[in-house]
């Protein structure tokens, strides 16, 4: 299946956690992929063997623009750190279209001006929804998460996601 038109900017969440799972090809759906050194630091203090060469359409952005001020009141008030701040700036300044991240608050901050965001079960859905593995696959890798990455889940909210995708029709 070809890429999407999207462009997303990473940060280092959905890369520790899909490394982590052998499926950073998942984020080869998008048209390009831009990640703040910042961001690709974090993830390889975490996974120092980073399979970055997997990623087709990655763009390392060295030295993003600062937050414009509403963004950057926003982002203070929710103490996000230096990576998530990059990575909004990027996607503020590139014209991306998705954020990916795990982080809740960058996450909202990212919705609150508009932006679309996904996170690491966000990513393995939308590649499910795009044909790019199957729904058993899908399925396998969400229940596999809380064993073989060190993304935090309630379980809760993971029956809930796995519940609904089993119900699925295929």
């Amino acid at each position: 299946m070809a890429a999407t038109e999207i462009v997303a900017v990473l940060d280092a969440g959905p890369l520790i956690h899909l490394d982590e799972l052998g499926r950073l090809n998942l984020l080869n759906d998008f048209k390009e992929l831009l990640v703040p050194q910042v961001v690709l630091d974090e993830a390889l203090k975490h996974r120092p063997g980073l399979r970055q060469a997997e990623l087709l359409n990655l763009e390392i952005i060295s030295e993003p623009s600062l937050l414009p001020a509403g963004l950057l009141k926003l982002a203070d008030d929710l103490a996000l750190h230096a990576g998530e701040r990059a990575a909004l700036a990027v996607l503020k300044e590139r014209g991306g279209q998705f954020l990916l991240s795990d982080d809740a608050a960058a996450r909202t901050v990212a919705l609150a001006v508009g932006f679309q965001t996904h996170g690491t079960i966000g990513l393995i859905l939308r590649s499910h929804r795009r044909g790019m593995i199957a729904k058993a696959e899908a399925l396998q890798l969400l229940r596999e998460l809380p064993a073989r990455t060190t993304l935090h889940l309630r379980k809760s909210f993971l029956d809930s996601i796995l519940a609904t995708v089993a119900s699925e029709k295929s």
